[in-house]
């Protein structure tokens, strides 16, 4: 990490500066679900990103001077990311918290190999058979303490540990559409703001097939917490779609796992009496931190 450090520009600047912008996002939502769902809380967030979003692409322009075909490149990888990988992530943390579900989300590498290997032909070296390992090891002993002994795998897997999985797949495919995209013409700000907006309509449209209805509750509070992180995530958004377009990948997405370091930091911080943090947990977060950092910087 110390030579990353040393030797990063602006677009390794920005990445680190997004893992910590999203890092209070999750921390704000992680208190607002304890008075409201979590589809609201998704719903909330993202369209506050694409409000500000759609706002700052046209004011520079970008919006009414894009291509039809990576807009709906952008709006496809926001479907996922942003639709399916928001919720599952909201969930996850109402599950199962911020500092367990964050670390398991964060296995999002393991993922992004696979599909480099299927759809770009990429053969990962030592470094990523590392990474790998260090990530399922991460996420192993994570899981370890939370099942019980009365616990059967498939009750255990319901309860939590499948919604930050299946966030992390869905987020695997995003970098992947928004490398395409890119290629037609780089503007990061338009790519998320079309991301967000697409993935916001697609809640709002499935809402009633989830769980429950998809209910709608939020006092107040939750509301104030959704929007806050909805500005945070949009600075989150500005700086990793940024750092994307002009520096390499291999230096952008490890800098930017370190998400899970900061959630750690700030749940002994602030969460100290809802979360207990254990050697454990942060043996954990740090195996898939450094798990990401091999896989990315060795791809």
């Amino acid at each position: 990490m110390s030579g990353l450090f040393a030797q990063a520009g602006w677009g390794e600047l920005l990445a680190v500066g997004a893992s910590i912008s999203y890092s209070t996002s999750l921390i704000a939502i992680r208190q607002g679900v304890r008075s409201a769902t979590p589809i609201a809380g998704v719903l909330i967030l993202s369209s506050t990103v694409s409000v500000l979003g759609l706002i700052i692409a046209a004011a520079r322009g970008t919006l009414q001077e894009s291509m039809l075909t990576p807009v709906l490149i952008f709006m496809l990888g926001g479907c996922l990311g942003q639709g399916v990988g928001q919720l599952t992530n909201a969930i996850g943390i109402e599950r199962m918290g911020v500092s367990r579900s964050v670390p398991i989300q964060s296995s999002t590498p393991i993922f992004s190999v696979t599909f480099a290997m299927i759809f770009l032909g990429e053969r990962p070296g030592v470094g990523v058979a590392m990474g790998t390992v260090l990530i399922v090891a991460g996420v192993c002993l994570l899981s370890l303490g939370e099942r019980r002994a009365d616990q059967s795998f498939k009750s255990f897997f319901q309860g939590g540990l499948v919604y930050p999985l299946t966030s992390s797949l869905s987020y695997a495919l995003l970098p992947v559409l928004a490398n395409v995209a890119f290629s037609y013409q780089k503007t990061p700000i338009l790519g998320f703001a079309c991301a967000f907006t697409a993935g916001t309509l697609l809640l709002a449209v499935t809402r009633p097939l989830l769980p429950g209805g998809g209910k709608l509750e939020a006092d107040r509070r939750a509301v104030y917490l959704f929007l806050g992180a909805g500005i945070t995530t949009t600075l989150a958004a500005i700086m990793f779609w940024t750092a994307m377009s002009i520096a390499p990948v291999s230096t952008v997405l490890p800098l930017s796992r370190l998400v899970p370091l900061w959630v750690v930091l700030w749940t002994y911080l602030f969460l100290g009496g809802l979360e207990r943090i254990t050697s454990r947990i942060v043996l954990a977060a740090g195996m898939v931190v450094a798990g990401g950092v091999l896989i990315t910087a060795f791809k």
